[in-house]
Order: C-alpha cells, then sequence, then structure tokens
C-alpha cells in the first residue's frame, strides 16, 4: 500500500455523479449539493443490466472485505474468498479548467489527493472519456518549489536537480498496485450545482497525471479527494464551505440518486440528530469516531464471549471506528461480535441456512426477503446512539436469502454505507464533529 515517498492508504472511498453547468461560488459559507449515483444503480455507466441481485450484492460483501484489508494495512478479516477489486461505491462527474472540461472521478474520504489523468501521456491507463490537456486550459498553473503548498502533499517533491523555480511532483501507489504521478497543479473545478447552474472554485490544488496505471474504471479519470488532510478538496475549501460536508444515501440499486452537501446544506439538525466528535489520528486522512459499546433491541452487550473479560471490556472503550462510504458493508472488533451475533440470531425465528459463496455467516431463509429482526444500536461518544434498521443490518443476497452484513474484524472497525443509509451523516471539520440523523433520503 505504500506510496514511495506517501504513507499507505487505500483506494476508492466515497465516489459521486455530479451533473454540472457553469456558476461562480461566491465565497462566504454557502450551501450547495451534487448527485451521488451508486455503482451498481441504473443511472450508473457502470450499472451491468443483466446482473442478478445475488451477483451485486456478493460483488458488494466482496469489494468491501478487500476494502477492509487495505484500510487494515494488510489484515483482512476471517474472509477465505478472493478479495475483489474495491473501484470506488460512488461516482462523480465533474469540471477541470477553463474551458470546463468534464470527467468522471472516484470521490474518496479515504484519499486527499484529487487527480485526474493528463496529457502528454508517459502511460495512461485507457478511458472512454478524453484526457484533460493542461494546455487548453487558461487557468493551469503548475506548483513550484519550495512552496507551503507542495510541502502540505504527502508524496510531494521537488522535481529536476534543485529545488527554486523547479515543479512540484507526486508519486502515488494505492494498496492494489494501481499507480498515479505526475505534476502537482492548481486549476478550476466544476464541483457541485445551485439553481443558476455549476458551482466553480477556482485555484484547487490537485494532481496532474501523466504516468498512471493499473485497475483503474475506463469510465472515468482519476480521484476527488474528500478525506481531512490538508491537501483534500475538503480542507481547500474549507472556507467556502465552512468546514461542513455530508451526504444522505438512498437504498442500493434504487433507480435514483443520493446527495452530497457542501456548506449550510449540509448540518444536521432537528429531532433526533446527534453529534459524536471526531478522533484526531495520523494519518489525519480518515474520520473515526468512538464506539462505546452495542445494543440488539434493549439489551446493552458485553465484550469478549463473557461478561467477565474485564480487559476486553476496558479495551473496547477506546475503539475508534472508521465512517467510511466507501465500504459497503460494517465491521465491529471481534470482542463484541460473538455476543451481536448471538444476540441478534436470538431474536430470529426462521431456518439458518448458509451463505453460497461463504462470505457471511449469519443467512437465514425467508420466502420474499422479508424478515422481522431487531434493532442493532451503535453508541458513540458523547451519547451519541444510532439506532439501525433492518435495511441497515440485513441484504437479501438471493431471492429467498437475507444475510446479517456485519462482519468481525481484529483491525480497524468501519461504519459501512449499508449502516448509514437513510441517515442524514454530516462532517464539520471546524467543530470535529460528525453528526447523524434518521432521514428519507429519497426525499432529499
Amino acid at each position: 500500500m505504500a506510496a514511495p515517498d506517501k504513507p499507505s492508504h487505500p483506494l476508492h472511498g466515497l465516489a459521486l455523479l455530479v451533473l454540472l453547468c457553469l456558476v461562480e461560488f461566491t465565497v462566504g459559507g454557502g450551501g450547495f449539493t451534487a448527485d451521488l449515483i451508486h455503482r451498481d444503480s441504473p443511472p450508473s455507466p457502470f450499472h451491468d443490466p443483466f446482473a442478478t441481485w445475488s451477483d451485486r450484492m456478493h460483488s458488494a460483501a466482496r469489494r468491501s472485505v478487500s476494502r477492509a484489508c487495505r484500510l487494515s494495512a494488510g489484515h483482512c478479516p476471517m474472509i477465505r474468498s478472493e478479495l475483489a477489486y474495491s473501484g470506488g461505491e460512488y461516482y462523480m462527474k465533474v469540471s477541470v479548467g477553463s474551458p470546463p472540461m468534464e470527467t468522471l472521478a472516484i470521490a474518496d474520504t479515504g484519499s486527499d489527493l484529487s487527480w485526474t489523468q493528463c496529457e502528454p501521456c508517459v502511460k495512461c491507463y485507457r478511458q472512454k472519456l478524453p484526457i484533460f490537456n493542461p494546455r487548453n486550459s487558461s487557468t493551469y498553473k503548475t506548483v513550484q518549489c519550495p512552496t507551503r503548498l507542495c510541502k502540505s502533499l504527502d508524496g510531494a517533491r521537488c522535481g529536476g536537480g534543485g529545488n527554486t523555480g523547479r515543479a512540484c511532483k507526486y508519486n502515488y501507489t494505492y494498496g492494489d498496485g494501481s499507480f498515479t504521478s505526475g505534476d502537482v497543479a492548481m486549476e478550476t473545478f466544476g464541483i457541485g450545482t445551485l439553481p443558476g447552474g455549476t458551482i466553480t472554485v477556482p485555484r484547487i490544488a490537485f494532481g496532474c497525471g501523466h504516468n498512471n496505471g493499473g485497475i483503474f474504471p475506463n469510465a472515468g479519470s482519476g480521484i476527488i479527494g474528500l478525506g481531512g488532510g490538508p491537501f483534500s478538496m475538503i480542507s481547500q475549501m474549507e472556507g467556502f464551505i465552512s468546514g461542513q460536508f455530508g451526504y444522505c444515501l438512498i437504498p442500493e440499486f434504487r433507480n435514483g440518486t443520493s446527495k452530497i452537501s457542501f456548506g449550510k446544506e449540509a448540518a444536521v439538525s432537528g429531532p433526533g440528530a446527534v453529534s459524536t466528535p471526531l478522533v484526531s489520528k495520523t494519518p489525519n486522512t480518515y474520520y473515526y469516531v468512538n464506539l462505546e459499546g452495542l445494543s440488539v433491541g434493549k439489551e446493552r452487550l458485553s465484550c469478549g464471549n463473557n461478561s467477565a473479560d474485564s480487559e476486553a471490556e476496558e479495551s473496547i472503550k477506546a475503539v475508534n471506528m472508521m465512517v467510511d462510504s466507501g465500504t459497503t458493508l460494517t465491521f465491529v472488533p471481534s470482542q463484541f461480535f460473538h455476543n451481536l451475533k448471538r444476540a441478534v440470531a436470538d431474536a430470529i425465528h426462521l431456518p439458518r441456512v448458509p451463505d453460497p459463496h461463504g462470505m457471511l455467516d449469519l443467512c437465514y431463509w425467508s420466502p420474499g426477503g422479508e424478515i422481522d429482526v431487531p434493532v442493532v444500536t451503535l453508541h458513540f461518544a458523547g451519547n451519541a446512539d444510532m439506532a439501525l434498521k433492518e435495511a441497515n443490518t440485513f441484504a437479501q443476497f438471493a431471492e429467498d436469502l437475507v444475510c446479517f452484513t456485519i462482519m468481525p474484524t481484529d483491525s480497524v472497525p468501519i461504519l459501512g454505507s449499508l449502516a448509514q443509509m437513510e441517515f442524514k451523516v454530516g462532517f464539520d471539520v471546524r467543530k470535529r464533529t460528525v453528526s447523524f440523523m434518521a432521514t428519507d433520503c429519497t426525499a432529499q
């Protein structure tokens, strides 16, 4: 996972698809939104109309395990099936340059660097859309060395034989061996929409990739980095958006779009809204919260295999959970999972059946996919309780097969996208909080 000049990090988290026109974004914290299109939904360019529901769910599960493995620096959960390339769960269409050129990118809360393929190519992977040529843009400008901006990006270096007057270069290698390298530059980006047209943000630092390869989707080009580091799109727009962004995810595979919001539109407030502090960790790319416990129905669960496991009970108090919409499944600490699985199984009175793909170990035969399950509540620091309903914890993996979508991990716990669906989720990087509120996201 490690880059030559950058600490390791995973590829592809949150990805979005934005429909664009042209309007200048006004500084001052105003809000705007964009469409998020799930990779398997009908509006997505990656949608396979011949794939079955079972195919899509098992592919999503394999991508989750693969991404969790990368997030865990190779410490994979107890899964023996073949790992799959994650490729991003949501996709984003942005415009780059002046005049604007539209390009499809993976938007990733697990990455700080935004980049796109650029001419001239030393090596570029095949993409369906035209490759961005900076010579055709009046607003393109390379970042020089030595500058604070170049130093703020892990993996950046000064090119040539000296520092003064040399172009800032970057070099990233992702966990699956995919790579990108090129010039660090500044450009105008079209990112979201208002009734008058597209939001354009000038002078966004990004990577202009002249040497790129690996397993990138050919329908798009590069990544939009939405992580928490100083070089991310969120940090660069911090003054515009008052440090706020968030999303509301509709159930997977529906013929519709989820939404991502920036600025005031991302605020989460109202009955049922809860907030928990973001945990500061190194690297600061990822968004962590403190998970303090779990409940099934009204039963608060203990850690470990028995309530007397005081050492496990103590250790769980410090567990950090990553909030990541790029992972479909949710992963909880193994010391919680035993009692979680037992409590859920005790509450469901249906025949247990094995997952035919051997990935998930709590599956039921349920005609029509209907199942009555208990509410699973995640208890986060600050008395922030997140009550997960059936659609957040179980999914239909075949016509009459439903499976529990929470898995154990001995490494990084992850709050995945299924658990976040039908919640308005808002990050405030100024206040260092993340907020949740149960919401009908299809009405947003």
